[in-house]
């Protein structure tokens, strides 16, 4: 059994003398405010004064002093109280975060979605935990659906010889709710780009009428995705990248992919429906068997000899000029919309 030390006597005197301080001080402050302070505000006018006269102005400058001292007190009181507070609802949202951390990491998909649900209230309450949080669920998704053997598994295309999905193939709930938190997260400075590389989510879904604000994965990497029969419905996908996805039978109605980067991408059975390609990298991809997808979309996207299109629209006049206006090489950004030949 431990025995613990007596405490010194200096210590218990010096307890015990702090109280008869404090109040000492008190005092000695109330008598430099009443007495020396006040004289020297009040100054040479006060001074002056006969008798009855000086004593009344005198008083009123107590008064005045004494008001301005305790205002200043309840300011202090309250700044002190504002930064109590700020203090302890910060160690709210660290223990906060290091407990879902530890779900997070749990065998039990309950436990995983209470931590990720955790981690949406941290990312919505603490802007400095933004890019920690972000860079943790996107962490989580890549750990639990990546798979093991890429690159040496993968050829390309890398849809070669891979079924579609069965009918209600979807990610595991955990990892869904992952993923619907980072489409939802507030929009502030991010460094990095959202990582999604190489993940494995067919049959995943987001759909723009399922939330209050527009979702959106804008600038996100996708490159190497396994994302057949998923679904992005008015997501904003502005600046992602997609290279080498699978994307088959992929729902992108009304869905921003401007200036995304789908090269070489398997598109076949997609629905572009109201989409926005306006600068997007088509090079490569195979858009055949799509849906929805219009001269006016490709009008305005990088398209090239590569590009494998519908019968139809491979022999439409605009689609040919379109072709035909773009450069020998590959550009940083592509060129201005193709006007309707007339």
């Amino acid at each position: 059994m431990r025995i613990w030390p007596r405490e010194r006597p200096t210590r218990r005197r010096s307890r015990a003398l702090r109280p008869v301080v404090l109040v000492l001080l008190a005092f000695g402050t109330l008598l430099v405010l009443l007495g020396p302070f006040s004289w020297l505000i009040a100054g040479e006018t006060v001074s002056a004064l006969p008798g009855k006269e000086r004593a009344d102005a005198i008083n009123a400058v107590r008064q005045t002093v004494l008001a301005a001292f305790g205002g200043a007190a309840v300011l202090g009181g309250l700044v002190f109280t504002a930064r109590t507070y700020d203090l302890t609802k910060r160690g709210q949202v660290t223990e906060r975060f290091s407990r879902a951390v530890e779900l997070l990491a749990s065998e039990h998909v309950e436990e995983r979605l209470g931590a990720i649900y955790s981690l949406e209230h941290v990312l919505a309450e603490s802007p400095q935990d933004h890019v920690t949080v972000v860079n943790l669920l996107a962490h989580s998704v890549r750990n639990r659906t990546r798979p093991t053997d890429f690159p040496a598994g993968y050829e390309l295309p890398r849809s070669n010889g891979r079924p579609m999905p069965a009918f209600g193939t979807q990610p595991t709930a955990d990892v869904e709710a992952a993923l619907r938190v980072l489409a939802v997260r507030p929009d502030r400075p991010e460094p990095f780009r959202l990582d999604l590389r190489q993940v494995t989510l067919p049959g995943f879904y987001v759909r723009d009428f399922e939330f209050d604000g527009a979702p959106s994965f804008k600038g996100a990497l996708f490159t190497w995705a396994d994302l057949r029969s998923s679904a992005f419905r008015g997501v904003d996908l502005t600046n992602a990248i997609f290279t080498h996805a699978d994307m088959r039978e992929c729902q992108l109605v009304s869905a921003k992919l401007d200036r995304s980067i789908l090269s070489g991408v398997d598109l076949r059975g997609a629905n572009f429906a109201g989409a926005s390609l306006v600068g997007a990298f088509l090079e490569g991809a195979d858009l055949r068997e799509c849906e929805g997808l219009t001269p006016e979309q490709l009008s305005g996207a990088l398209i090239d000899e590569s590009t494998r299109l519908p019968t139809e629209l491979a022999a439409d006049a605009w689609v040919r000029a379109r072709l035909a206006a773009m450069p020998a090489q590959t550009p940083r950004t592509a060129p201005p919309p193709t006007p309707r030949p007339t």
